[in-house]
């Protein structure tokens, strides 16, 4: 048994808005445990890339300039081939921040948790949670198992939820998980031959079974992958190797130049998209892909996550001392931002009208609200 370690809030959760919150709040002089799992197994890296957008994010937590001496790989923005067979580009060129980067996701992340810890939060790692209750006095106590099997107690008078998709707290707390749609990826993981130069753009591009994307991965990798409906991805084998190379080298674009890569590996995830109907409570909230998440058409996870963990670090802050209702403004923010998502999601989706007739596409088109297919007349 270990002692109970005391602080003003406790966040709960190992990735980008769980250091986020942690941070801003440790700026903002509050005493912050931040316990986070140790996980199993190392977490996929899928070939994600931030805008230019982000500097002013890492600016406001401190960690900018530290972000810049891990020399990310430069991203000079994407190109698509949705709603026609041709490229069309999203570049960085004019952009006053410059360029964007592709992320070496577990670098950045052990980034983020140093910072904090050198902000002074208190960070452990834990094995699982084991209990949370309301404690007596109106805070929280929660029970967890460390690493080495001993029991670790903690009380705070605020919890965050930034458990990912999986919502513990939240859901603890009473919060019901709103569904909006639920992807499934296969993803293929290549390494680069010396003499290959893959593109510094990323990739999406519309298929009539899905859509594919192809990002750039640290050390010469290279990450492909599908998404679509799981059903369909059963159906057609498409998690066995050979029937998602076959459907691989159908693509007008994404196929190109990996004749030299060596496939080493097929790994299927599933992405749920979500919102909490309740994201914050009398004394906890919820941040990240706790509180929503996104379709990866979007690229919105990493920015959120960042975003909301400055927004929900000032909620806090306010509530602690005695100004409730800036709850209500972190509600609202997010209600904000998840309408924002779902307008980009469903006109993006509404761009590519090639396949009336597949059923990935007229799920998204139904899931959007939007079920007036071509040749078809509105009800």
């Amino acid at each position: 048994m270990i002692g109970v370690i005391k602080s003003d809030v406790v966040v709960l959760g190992g990735g980008i808005a769980a250091s986020a919150t942690s941070i801003a709040l440790a700026r903002k002089g509050v005493r912050v445990g931040l316990s986070y799992p140790v996980h199993t197994r190392p977490r996929l890296a899928v070939g994600e890339t931030v805008p230019p957008d982000v500097r002013k994010l890492l600016s406001e937590l401190g960690v900018w300039e530290k972000f810049l001496g891990q020399r990310h790989e430069a991203s000079l923005g994407s190109c698509s081939a949705w709603g026609g067979t041709e490229l069309g580009y999203n570049d960085f060129v004019l952009n006053p921040q410059g360029c964007g980067w592709h992320l070496d996701r577990a670098r950045f992340e052990a980034l983020l948790l140093d910072h904090a810890a050198s902000c002074g939060v208190a960070v452990f790692p834990i094995a699982k949670c084991a209990s949370l209750e309301q404690a007596p006095d109106g805070g929280i106590a929660l029970s967890a198992i460390m690493p080495n099997g001993a029991t670790q107690h903690l009380s705070a008078r605020y919890i965050v939820d930034a458990t990912g998709s999986r919502s513990v707290v939240a859901r603890q707390m009473g919060a019901r998980q709103l569904p909006l749609d639920r992807l499934s990826f296969v993803y293929g993981f290549f390494d680069q031959p010396q003499a290959a130069a893959s593109s510094q753009l990323t990739l999406l591009e519309a298929q009539e079974l899905g859509w594919w994307y192809r990002a750039r991965l640290p050390d010469h990798r290279l990450a492909i992958a599908f998404a679509s409906d799981a059903s369909i991805i059963r159906d057609h084998n498409i998690a066995r190797a050979s029937e998602w190379l076959a459907l691989l080298r159908a693509t007008s674009h994404v196929a190109q130049a990996i004749e030299a890569y060596r496939l080493k590996d097929i790994v299927v995830r599933a992405a749920p998209s979500f919102r909490l109907d309740c994201v914050v409570g009398a004394n906890w909230l919820a941040v990240g892909d706790a509180a929503a998440a996104c379709d990866p058409i979007s690229s919105q996870g990493i920015m959120n996550a960042l975003e909301d963990g400055l927004r929900a670090a000032t909620t806090i802050a306010d509530v602690l001392d005695g100004r409730s209702d800036s709850s209500g403004f972190y509600a609202r923010y997010l209600d904000a931002r998840y309408a924002d998502y779902l307008a980009n999601r469903n006109y993006l989706y509404s761009l590519e009208r090639r396949w009336p007739k597949s059923p990935f596409w007229r799920r998204r088109y139904a899931r959007s609200g939007n079920v007036s297919l071509p040749g078809e007349r509105a009800a």
